[in-house]
Formats: C-alpha cells, structure tokens, sequence
C-alpha cells in the first residue's frame, strides 16, 4: 500500500532573496513567488533540475517549522519551467548570524 505525505501548505510571498550554485563564490538575486516549509519557487533563474543551490532568505513570517529571520539553506532544484520559475526542496536550514 502506498502511502502520500501531505504537501506543505505554500504562501505567496512576494520577497527577495539571494542564490547561488553550491559551492560558487557569485551570489545573484532573484524574487520568492510562494514558499512552505519544505521549499521554494522563486526565479527567474537558469537553473536546471538536480542543481545543488544556496539561498539566502528573509521571511516576515513564520512557515511551519521554520521561523521569521534571516535564513540560510541548502536546496535541491526540483523543477524549472519555461519562464525561469525554479521549484527547490529545502535540504537544510539555519538561521544566519551577523556580527
């Protein structure tokens, strides 16, 4: 028997945020088009799937488990389409610090 966990709820969220490939010193920025707890869909990007990104996010509001703040997380692009929009699942986050 198959079992389907639920999809995150997603909320329109009309921010910025920052991005690059894993492990790339160039930074670009980019805009939120809705987000959950498990990911993002944001562009428009070049991206392709199966890209390993780093994004830098500043949510006003809380999305499940992840609070308000200044994240930064490591995402796995799942899906682009033809107008840029990139879908990536959040493989990790943490909360950045500044000094």
């Amino acid at each position: 028997m198959k079992t389907t966990l639920p999809r995150a709820d997603r909320v329109p969220l009309p921010i910025s945020l920052t991005y690059r490939l894993a492990g790339d010193d160039h930074w670009m920025q980019s805009r939120v088009a809705n987000m959950s707890e498990s990911g993002v869909l944001f562009g428009p990007t070049s991206l392709q799937p199966g890209a390993r990104v780093e994004l830098i996010i500043t949510s006003p509001i809380a999305l499940g488990s992840l609070t308000p703040g200044k994240v930064v997380c490591v995402a796995n692009v799942v899906r682009t389409n033809e107008v840029g929009a990139t879908g990536a699942q959040f493989e990790r986050c943490r909360f950045l610090v500044e000094s």
